[in-house]
């Protein structure tokens, strides 16, 4: 029955929610959130030996580093190690109650899953599925699991014919995106997401339409009803001045700016507090009511995204899939994972397109404040320089990851910068950074985007 399942689910929220807000909105903290299940096989890393310290024990690597371990002595730990390669189940045997600090300190550092790891690398590469690629161990393995599932539903299928299939496909997706396929072990697919919505309304397979209530008081914004969503100038001011000036779309910093295209509401962006709050934030609101049209224009883009495609027309496909992405995010017709989802359909239609898709970066977060035909030159940019169709999954993440960290150094440059001056004087010396930040026009003229 249905409704088993999601009473299920939530009551997974409810263990969950407290342990899951430490990752914060971006999952952008460098810590393992990969978990091994019964089958798995794990393996040390390469030379690893168990030694003796002065105060305790530690597992040492050949080249000379060691992790210290807790809480184990040195005769269990050698045990559990010369039984290495062995399934999780056996490992849980021969430590019993001391196996999840086990895990807890030696997982993804010197004890591995690679054929899990690569199972789902294979299905789906982790850089398609992330922010900021990193460590495939970084990735919560039922997001990944239920991600490769809802890839196999888009994949399988043709664009929904009408706004009702369209619907009917969102909602589908939702609920594979947070409970997995129903032949798996039910809570070991579940998913939360990060969003504080995600927690407050775990009702997969919905869509969250109510109203947004705002009240002004004085100089304030309150908001006392509906769904919100955080757009702080992530890496800066300067930075997403930079990114405005390159785009012409000077409203992209405002504290207040609504957009509409032909019309149609397609949300706004204020500076405002709930009731209780202290201290007011810039904040999305998406719009309601969400009406046919919404999904109307959504349905379009996707289906001149597919033509373009089909015609082999990248800067065409690159425009309506960057449309796409854009009023799927600021519709924010799901109660969470509506980036995720809204990444599901433009990455496998970059798979097909370019090779292979793209991290998420902070392309939602470009959607909620610039403008349609700003965001799609961003976008653009985007695909030219993080498509990376490497011969081999190692050197495409070695490979991004190294343009991530380089991302990271120009972007706190920026931050660092004395004046904006000094912070354009960076675009000239470090063309390389300039470009991974999304601030050079470079893949507006490859892809025809002006």
């Amino acid at each position: 029955m249905k409704s088993e399942p999601h009473e299920d689910y939530r009551r997974f929220v409810e263990g969950a929610a407290l342990g899951q807000a430490e990752d914060g909105y971006l999952f952008d903290a460098p810590r393992c959130r990969f978990l091994p299940e019964p089958s798995d096989e794990l393996v040390a890393a390469p030379g690893a030996q168990v030694v003796r310290l002065a105060d305790g024990v530690a597992i040492r690597l050949a080249g000379g580093a060691q992790l210290s371990i807790v809480d184990i002595d040195f005769d269990k730990l050698r045990s559990v190690f010369a039984q290495l390669p062995c399934s999780y189940s056996r490992l849980n045997i021969e430590l019993g109650a001391q196996t999840a600090s086990f895990i807890e300190q030696t997982f993804s550092r010197v004890l591995f899953a690679p054929r899990a790891v690569a199972e789902l690398e294979a299905e789906l590469p982790s850089l398609e599925i992330v922010r900021f690629p990193g460590s495939p161990y970084e990735v919560v393995r039922s997001y990944w699991r239920n991600l490769c599932a809802v890839r196999r539903e888009l994949a399988a299928r043709e664009p929904p014919a009408s706004v009702a299939e369209l619907r009917a496909l969102l909602l589908e997706l939702h609920e594979l995106l947070l409970l997995g396929e129903s032949d798996a072990e039910r809570r070991s697919s579940f998913y939360l997401p990060a969003s504080l919505l995600g927690r407050k309304r775990p009702a997969p397979g919905t869509f969250y339409e109510v109203p947004t209530g705002v009240e002004r008081r004085g100089a304030q914004t309150i908001l006392t009803s509906g769904a919100r969503v955080s757009v702080p100038l992530l890496g800066g001011v300067n930075y997403w001045q930079l990114l405005s000036e390159s785009v012409a779309d000077d409203g992209a910093l405002a504290d207040e700016r609504r957009l509409n295209v032909g019309g149609l509401e397609l949300g706004q962006v204020v500076r405002a507090r709930a009731e209780g709050e202290a201290q007011s934030l810039p904040w999305f609101l998406p719009p309601r009511p969400l009406k046919d049209a919404h999904f109307e224009a959504l349905l379009a883009e996707l289906h001149a995204a597919h033509a373009a495609e089909k015609a082999r027309d990248v800067p065409a496909a690159l425009g309506a899939l960057a449309a796409f992405h854009w009023r799927f995010v600021r519709m924010h017709a799901l109660p969470s994972g509506n980036q995720s989802l809204s990444m599901s359909f433009v990455n496998a239609a970059l798979g097909r397109l370019l090779g292979i898709g793209i991290p998420h970066l902070l392309l939602d977060q470009l959607a909620l404040r610039f403008e349609l035909l700003a965001y799609q030159r961003l976008f653009a940019r985007a695909a030219r320089l993080w498509c990376a169709p490497w011969p081999n999954a190692a050197e495409r993440l070695r490979h991004l990851v190294r343009m991530r960290n380089e991302l990271n150094d120009f972007v706190s440059a920026l931050g660092k910068a004395g004046s904006l001056v000094a912070a354009r004087a960076l675009i000239t010396t470090n063309a390389h950074g300039a470009a991974l930040a999304l601030l050079s026009p470079e893949g507006d003229v490859r892809f025809g985007i002006g």
